[in-house]
């Protein structure tokens, strides 16, 4: 397999947040797909929202400030990447090709009643952890993907 490379505007179709995409687009060339994979994923949790030192991990019931581990882990990359997703089921004309290929099973097993119950689920959502529900759509129909968001709101 020849090497490929992906650009800013590649990654961001996927995954908003721009620190990653940028990251991401200059390590290209990648080999194969294991090598590119693996430079996600050191790019991701090395570079971009790195996790606090496993000691700070250790939270035990008598820590009298587990909040405060939140507080060393940067969420604002991961806020930024879930801000390119489009909630599950709005198809518009602004939907990337990317989202619209992942939902294409969703969408084709869905009718006017379960599609404004994803709609009203995903609103109920956003509005509980202040951003969308993400979810692997490739391939899950309509009642598979909206009992996942009803058991996770």
């Amino acid at each position: 397999m020849a090497s490929f490379s992906w650009a800013e505007e590649d990654v961001l179709w996927c995954c908003g947040s721009k620190c990653f995409s940028n990251e991401l687009a200059s390590a290209s060339p990648f080999f194969d797909l294991h090598h590119a994979i693996h430079s996600v994923c050191w790019i991701w949790f090395n570079k971009v929202a790195p996790l606090p030192p496993s000691s700070l991990l250790l939270i035990t019931l008598a820590d009298p400030f587990p909040h405060l581990l939140i507080l060393q882990i940067n969420i604002v990359e991961w806020l930024e990447a879930f801000v390119a997703h489009s909630p599950i089921g709005f198809i518009s004309p602004s939907v990337s090709q990317w989202s619209k290929e992942e939902q294409s099973a969703t969408m084709a097993t869905t009718n006017d009643t379960t599609l404004q119950e994803l709609v009203d689920w995903n609103i109920r959502y956003q509005e509980k952890f202040g951003f969308v529900f993400l979810i692997y759509a490739s391939g899950r129909a309509t009642l598979e993907i909206l009992v996942e968001l009803k058991v996770n709101c």
